[in-house]
């Protein structure tokens, strides 16, 4: 297993200037992530707050738009780790102590917050949308809330427990910091506690969004509706855009892991996540472009009101 070994990378990073390159490059990317992600946040939030100060509470705001705040929050996090890639970059090598651990811990609670994020979004939106009388928005909220409790509780124990339980948990892994392969169960764990959650927001997008995305075109057809039919299209985006940031991080990483096989070059694992660390870029490009506003109103309709039961949240 030459390639996951971390001393063969930091040789490889020493003596290659492209390798830190690219390391470097998907610091860049988290940063430009990180600044689409910010930036969204200080628009959408003061909508938020606009909402609350005209109605006098939250009831104007949907609960996809809560889930929505946290998803790109989540992003934000997600980003901060990659950019701590700049320091191995211009050391030529990944040294492990609290500046290490700390971008561990950021990666692993913004990969699986987006991933598990992105579920709760999708599932809200199938079920405000397939059975718009199933829930009143007192319900609808209180699952938001519930999907909260359990994805923070979840990242908490995912976290905390293998990190006191497993020696050396934490730290070198290659072209970054993240869960080692210094024990059976750590390297298992990769898999488990995280890749696995790429997998199952990718299925559960393509399956609740694939839904509506159909029954829109067939509504689209018989009543010979344009705007379903973009609303469709528009939708059809989310799932295939999470599919093509989490599919070659996966793939080029379960090579790397193989106990036989090919294994990728170092290059394509830089190139892999780079595609990966654009996730905020992406998710920012898909609000700006498809018109899918989470509950939240377009930037030249601020005093326009929001509809709560809005069917295309």
């Amino acid at each position: 297993m030459e390639n996951s070994n971390p001393h063969n990378w930091n040789s490889s990073l020493q003596n290659s200037f492209a390798l830190r390159s690219g390391v470097l490059f998907i610091a860049e990317v988290g940063l430009v992530s990180f600044a689409a992600a910010t930036i969204l946040l200080a628009i959408t939030v003061p909508s938020a707050i606009k909402h609350y100060r005209r109605h006098g509470g939250w009831d104007s705001l949907q609960p996809v738009s809560l889930l929505f705040l946290i998803a790109i929050f989540m992003d934000s996090i997600q980003a901060m780790g990659n950019i701590l890639n700049v320091r191995w970059a211009f050391n030529g090598k990944v040294t492990e102590g609290s500046y290490c651990t700390t971008q561990a811990v950021l990666k692993q609670i913004g990969d699986d917050g987006v991933s598990w994020f992105t579920i709760a979004i999708a599932v809200m939106t199938f079920v405000q949308t397939m059975f718009p009388g199933k829930l009143n928005l007192s319900q609808a909220r209180r699952l938001a809330v519930a999907m909260i409790v359990f994805i923070f509780l979840f990242l908490i124990l995912m976290i905390t427990i293998p990190a006191t339980t497993i020696t050396h948990y934490y730290g070198n892994a290659g072209p970054w910091c993240w869960i080692t392969d210094t024990s059976v169960e750590a390297s298992r764990l990769k898999i488990g506690s995280t890749y696995a959650y790429y997998w199952l927001a990718a299925t559960v997008s393509f399956v609740l969004y694939g839904t509506i995305v159909v029954n829109w075109l067939r509504e689209a057809v018989a009543k010979r509706d344009r705007r379903r039919h973009r609303e469709a299209i528009s939708m059809a985006w989310y799932p295939i855009a999470y599919t093509a940031e989490v599919f070659p991080i996966s793939l080029v990483r379960f090579l790397e892991w193989s106990p036989r096989g090919p294994r990728p070059q170092h290059g394509f694992i830089v190139l892999a996540a780079v595609l990966f660390a654009s996730s905020g870029a992406i998710n920012v490009l898909l609000w700006l472009l498809t018109g899918r506003r989470f509950g939240f109103s377009d930037p030249e309709d601020d005093d326009e009101e929001e509809d709560p039961r809005r069917e295309s949240p």
